[in-house]
């Protein structure tokens, strides 16, 4: 490296991103293997994205420190960099929309928080930290599949007493290997590895389940299997979904190896119960997924409220409503992320993270409240969202052109360009794409009641003892 070389110029730009896609991964869309994600119709405009994504990461652009490294990957010493690392992820769900539930930086935050506390892996503590060292000078796209397949979570082993998740079969002096499935792998099929880690309790009889690793997507014996993609042709007639279809997939692991320096958990059934709270992640996690939580909010809003001035909506009464419904949902989401960054505080590892309270009340609220904001926007919309211009009446010579841009004029906008914000309100709430972002967002955390009562068991714990009006009732 020159003098004049920094360490930015040492992360591969968006273009080398997506060369590498054609790196031999197998993945399996539609009951068809994809030859090149770039270029595929069906994933080139998230593909897209996420090259744009990687060349954002510039000093002075609110992503990366001056010496090159993402924001997402670093460990506070402050609340100021807290703050910082909240506003990197702030400008990387802005890009989106808050429409990624798996960007990249939402596993970044995982493993900085174990490299913080990177003693909780015992033996394998090394493998962590030089992990995370890679990651991050490298800026990974990263994903993780944690899941197991839904006959072992609910019905336990086949008829022949075999188990369909993911475990180690044996141990070679090169590393694990395991055998099995995980799933739901949001952004598997676009990411350049894959961490793996246990999402439920482990028994002592489950000790061959506990593994905690990270592999390249193009490992062999490695195959994603990825339900269909969302994205429309033409794109324009799905600005949103052909954007942003992150894809779900299931990991199929043929007797995979996973070499030794790539292990960060094996066989230990303790560590890997306790990996949360032996490594204070979830904090970390929160924060990313809490400020995604309100930028999407904020995201809903300017599409209900463009759409509704361009119709003149906006004037009745009852729109006004429901946008200020919309707005205080914005603002509710905005101000828990404020308040958990304002309790920034230094954890037992030394390091400052958010105020978790302020975090998982985000995280249940948005449950309930992102689902009652698409409905809100399907009924500022209203017919526009079932009656718009497609992307071919944009063309001059099309039948329909002249016709559709003087009768979808509104204020200050033609016709063409309100049916584009149509085009994505539609995306949000009248197809799959929508419907698999509310489902989405009210199972982000598992099951609402569950996390409901999780909750309150949070809140009772770090909530201050103070005097109340209701101790005078036992005077």
């Amino acid at each position: 490296m020159t003098a004049n070389t920094t360490a930015h110029d040492r992360i591969r730009t968006g273009k080398e991103y997506l060369a590498g896609l054609a790196d031999g991964r197998r993945v399996h869309l539609a009951g068809r293997l994809v030859d090149d994600l770039a270029h595929d119709p069906a994933t080139e405009g998230m593909a897209g994205f996420l090259a744009d994504l990687l060349d954002a990461h510039r000093p002075g652009e609110g992503l990366a420190a001056d010496d090159g490294q993402p924001l997402a990957y670093s460990l506070a010493d402050s609340p100021a960099a807290v703050h910082a690392r909240g506003r990197a992820f702030a400008r990387i769900a802005r890009l989106s929309g808050g429409l990624l539930g798996r960007s990249p930086d939402f596993v970044a935050t995982v493993l900085t928080a174990w490299a913080g506390a990177a003693g909780h892996f015992g033996a394998f503590q090394d493998n962590v930290r030089a992990y995370w060292k890679l990651a991050r000078d490298a800026n990974l796209v990263l994903t993780h599949a944690i899941s197991d397949p839904p006959g072992d979570r609910h019905l336990g082993p086949d008829a022949r007493g075999e188990t369909q998740t993911l475990r180690s079969v044996r141990t070679t002096a090169e590393g694990v290997v395991v055998r099995g499935a995980k799933m739901l792998a949001t952004l598997s099929p676009f990411a350049d590895e894959l961490v793996v880690y246990p999402f439920r309790p482990l028994t002592e009889a489950e000790a061959d389940q506990a593994l905690c690793f990270a592999i390249p997507v193009a490992t062999p014996g490695l195959t994603l299997y990825s339900r269909p993609s969302y994205a429309a042709t033409p794109a324009d007639d799905g600005p949103l979904a052909s954007r942003f279809d992150e894809l779900d997939a299931v990991c199929r692991f043929d007797d995979v190896l996973i070499p030794w320096n790539r292990v960060f958990i094996h066989g230990d059934v303790e560590t890997a119960n306790n990996l949360r709270p032996g490594t204070g992640m979830t904090a970390y996690a929160w924060h990313q997924s809490a400020v995604r939580a309100w930028i999407k909010a904020e995201t809903v809003f300017d599409l209900a409220d463009r759409c509704a001035k361009a119709s003149g909506r906006d004037r009745q009464q009852v729109v006004r409503q429901q946008l200020g419904e919309l707005a205080g949902i914005a603002e509710t989401l905005r101000g828990l992320v404020v308040a958990a960054e304002a309790g920034a505080h230094q954890d037992e590892f030394g390091h400052h993270t958010c105020q978790s309270v302020p975090l998982a009340a985000s995280g249940m609220l948005h449950a309930r409240l992102y689902p009652r904001a698409v409905e809100l926007l399907q009924q500022i919309v209203s017919s526009g969202l079932v009656m718009h211009p497609v992307a071919a009446d944009e063309d001059p010579g099309s039948a329909a052109h002249a016709f559709m841009r003087t009768y979808f004029a509104g204020a200050g906008v033609d016709g063409l360009a309100h049916g584009r914000l149509l085009r994505a309100a539609a995306d949000l709430t009248m197809n799959r794409f929508g419907t698999r972002q509310v489902l989405y967002e009210r199972l982000f955390l598992g099951p609402p009641d569950a996390f409901q009562a999780k909750f309150y068991d949070l809140f009772t714990q770090h909530r201050d003892s103070r005097e109340s009006v209701l101790d005078d009732l036992d005077r």
